[in-house]
């Protein structure tokens, strides 16, 4: 597939920075549309290339106001949205808003252990140093693409004063409401776990929560099994740290502990949560001291999405050949999902299809992850909407294994335009794009 576009108007439509994004097309090469939904979308639509500052070593100390990212027709070059996040001294991202803002030493300048972002599909066409516009220093990104055999290129430019820059933004988070907002979704927290998802169903709509709640319960035993307790999302206290938003994604930082009785809580555990256009990533570090089992047995962990009311959806899970309809029936095959040692789910509309994926850092991988689906009305409190329509996640459990030291945990959500399959995203997800740097003379 050739890396040219297919025409430069609509180029120069790609790089003004629409929210909708580029579709890949064999015929034409790259064929950027803005406005026809039959056009396919880009299996990579959602994308974001991450380059860590170390490996941008031309530009380290530069003030990042003067940096900026263009990408170029056969015609012109244009600056496309980009971000620097920094890292302080202690590795932490730099969140410059809320209670708790931190920075980087010296903080405003590129340096090692950064990290410049930019979505994949609006790189554009090779050019030559002398059509480029005047900067020094400057570098060649190329990202390449394994499964269609394209390039795509942006160029890194640094200027004598404030770089030109897109207007457009990606992403939007309003601390008010504790909600971010991409090109298909809202989420949102309460008590620092997701309490709303909405779907964008055209620009100025409203957006309906379908979300009761995020589930998280926990149980174990204690004293040698002499004791049995339990726990949930409202015995978490959250303290939130911060945020930042840039044109690419919002990092929102806090931290929390669970509250076991006794006066004792469980270690303090931070987490991230970093919101992108088209998906989120929610991170979760532990640092044990002791293993978990050293004091509690039978450990299991429950993570749920408690949906308000799905029907007209379809649920896809691995094993499955095709999606089954969300229609408050726990068919036998819905029943059987409770079995699949999966990694992740799909939720489909015609409008939108969800993608859930979960991870564990290989320091728990003797731990036993498994699929959870119901769709009824019993309740199961504490929850605001009586019942699961339906109520989908994961079971962690089979502890015994895991030991001391640093643990993580990953929650990654995507949200589809519906004309692509989950089975060729999940193959794209296998076969991460490629990126090299090149500086220029």
């Amino acid at each position: 597939m050739s890396s040219n576009f297919c025409a430069t108007t609509r180029a120069r439509r790609a790089l003004t920075g629409f929210r909708l994004r580029a579709g890949v097309t064999v015929g034409c090469s790259v064929m950027f549309t803005l406005m026809s939904a039959a056009v396919r979308a880009d299996v990579r639509f959602a994308d974001v290339v991450h380059i860590e500052g170390d490996r941008l070593a031309t530009f380290d100390g530069m003030p990042i106001e003067r940096l900026g990212v263009f990408a170029c027709d056969g015609q012109h070059c244009a600056p496309i949205p980009f971000q620097v996040d920094e890292r302080d001294s202690v590795g932490h991202w730099v969140v410059d808003q809320g209670p708790e803002p931190n920075q980087d030493n010296p903080p405003g300048v590129l340096d090692g252990n950064d990290s410049l972002l930019f979505m994949a599909t609006d790189a554009g066409q090779r050019t030559t140093a002398d059509r480029l516009p005047a900067g020094q220093p400057r570098a060649e990104i190329t990202v390449f693409d394994p499964i269609s055999g394209a390039a795509r290129w942006v160029y890194l430019l640094a200027f004598p004063g404030p770089a030109p820059r897109s207007a457009t933004s990606y992403v939007d988070y309003d601390p008010s409401t504790d909600q971010v907002r991409g090109a298909r979704v809202v989420l949102g927290f309460r008590q620092g776990v997701p309490g709303y998802l909405g779907v964008i169903d055209g620009p100025g709509a409203g957006v309906p929560n379908l979300l009761d709640r995020m589930k998280v319960r926990a149980s174990a035993t204690f004293l040698w099994g002499l004791i049995h307790f339990s726990r949930n999302e409202d015995d978490l206290t959250t303290q939130f740290v911060g945020w930042r938003q840039g044109p690419i994604r919002v990092i929102r930082r806090q931290r929390q502990w669970v509250r076991l009785g006794w006066g004792i809580h469980s270690v303090t555990f931070g987490s991230y949560t970093f919101f992108y256009r088209d998906f989120a990533e929610l991170p979760v570090g532990l640092n044990l001291n002791f293993p978990p089992t050293y004091f509690f047995g039978n450990i299991t962990i429950k993570a749920v999405l408690d949906f308000r009311d799905l029907r007209g959806w379809s649920v896809l899970a691995p094993g499955l050949a095709a999606p089954l309809p969300i229609d408050g029936i726990m068919t036998p095959e819905k029943v059987a999902l409770n079995q699949v040692r999966g990694s992740w789910f799909a939720l489909l509309s015609g409008q939108v299809t969800l993608v859930e994926m979960m991870n564990l850092s290989p320091s728990l991988a003797t731990v036993r992850r498994r699929l959870l689906y119901r769709e009824d009305a019993v309740s199961d409190p504490p929850e605001s909407h009586r019942g699961e329509e339906p109520g989908i996640g994961y079971q962690l459990d089979a502890w015994e294994h895991t030991g001391a030291g640093a643990h993580q945990l990953e929650s990654i959500s995507y949200a589809l335009p519906p004309d692509i399959t989950v089975r060729d995203f999940m193959a794209a997800r296998e076969a991460p794009l490629r990126v090299q740097v090149q500086p220029l003379p």
